[in-house]
């Protein structure tokens, strides 16, 4: 997600142009699945303020049954962008500790929003994903996945501190 900036640097603060975003999967973000959404980049002072609002589809793995699945979110990104090559002198710019080295435009005037959509994608997955609320995930003995069936195995686990009463419970049923 690439965008030429060099026409709106050379443009007075307050100057505006909006951008359509369609992407599918690529090696830059190997997170996400497929991007679409609204980018407007906005002249300031120092560079160029980036506002989008995107829509990512993330491929995740669920945390209980381990399958595979779809997810789509909407992340607003925020970011001041600053130039490393000053366009009225050609010189580059020194980088301030406060500026963050991936939030440059580059020696040719493109503003790479590909680092910080990975970046919002991932800060924006789940700690733990569900497919859905209701997912039964793995049976702990047998390893079957228990919302496709059910499995033959004891369905109430056992803690082993209570070992020697599910023993008595067995003789009594004797």
């Amino acid at each position: 997600m690439q965008f030429n900036v060099a026409q709106l640097l050379k443009e007075p603060m307050g100057s505006i142009r909006n951008f359509r975003v369609e992407e599918g999967p690529s090696e830059g973000l190997p997170v996400v699945s497929s991007v679409s959404g609204d980018v407007r980049v906005l002249r300031t002072h120092r560079g160029v303020l980036v506002k989008a609002y995107l829509d990512i589809q993330t491929a995740l793995t669920c945390s209980r049954c381990v399958g595979d699945f779809d997810r789509i979110s909407t992340v607003r990104i925020e970011e001041e962008f600053l130039p490393a090559i000053d366009l009225h002198t050609g010189r580059r710019v020194d980088i301030s500790d406060e500026d963050e080295e991936g939030l440059r435009i580059d020696d040719e005037h493109l503003l790479d929003l590909t680092e910080v959509t990975r970046q919002y994608a991932i800060s924006d997955q789940p700690m733990k994903p569900l497919w859905s609320s209701d997912c039964l995930g793995l049976c702990l003995e047998c390893g079957t996945d228990l919302n496709q069936s059910e499995c033959g195995c004891n369905s109430i686990p056992i803690d082993p501190r209570w070992g020697a009463l599910a023993g008595l419970q067995t003789i009594k049923d004797e």
